[in-house]
């Protein structure tokens, strides 16, 4: 895959920072988790397993590349663990969602948002989902022949975080 080196550090780095993480160390586990998922064809549920692991294992290795055994808090919503074989179908039914829109005809701008939102709707990690999320939904867009989705901290980050709140409105 064809990207703009500079656009994914800067995308990266912007990533990190709307999750409070700023340690060079995760920067650096950040580019690796991109360096590795970059050079898949289509992902599996051991890809977005190896993407967390990547980001996650020097911050908190206890939960590096596994999927929560927990409830987890999102948006104010608690989302209730039931089961990891539940989570990863969950998950395997978002990638074969985001593997059929590679092929088809639509608007990919919103087409690769709704994916990520349904990502995100899983969240299958204790803590990490937003930046192994948004890794995803840029792997996507460069999938797609769109452009690296920067998202700064700020105004940008809160527009992004009203994507998540009309989708619960719904």
């Amino acid at each position: 895959m064809i990207y703009d080196k500079k656009q994914i550090k800067e995308f990266l780095k912007q990533s990190n920072l709307i999750e409070e993480v700023s340690a060079e160390y995760a920067h650096e586990d950040a580019l690796k988790a991109w360096e590795y998922i970059s050079e898949k064809e289509v992902l599996t549920v051991n890809d977005v397993l190896h993407v967390h692991k990547l980001l996650m294992n020097r911050l908190n290795p206890r939960i590096a590349g596994k999927l929560r055994d927990c409830d987890v808090w999102i948006g104010g919503q608690k989302k209730k663990f039931v089961s990891t074989e539940v989570l990863k179908d969950q998950l395997k039914n978002v990638l074969s969602g985001i593997d059929s829109t590679l092929t088809a005809d639509y608007d990919k701008n919103e087409m690769t948002k709704n994916c990520h939102k349904m990502f995100e709707n899983v969240h299958p990690f204790e803590d990490g989902n937003g930046r192994v999320g948004r890794i995803i939904y840029n792997w996507h867009r460069l999938k797609l022949g769109l452009l690296i989705h920067v998202i700064h901290v700020g105004q940008e980050q809160l527009e992004y975080y009203k994507w998540f709140k009309r989708q619960n409105e719904i």
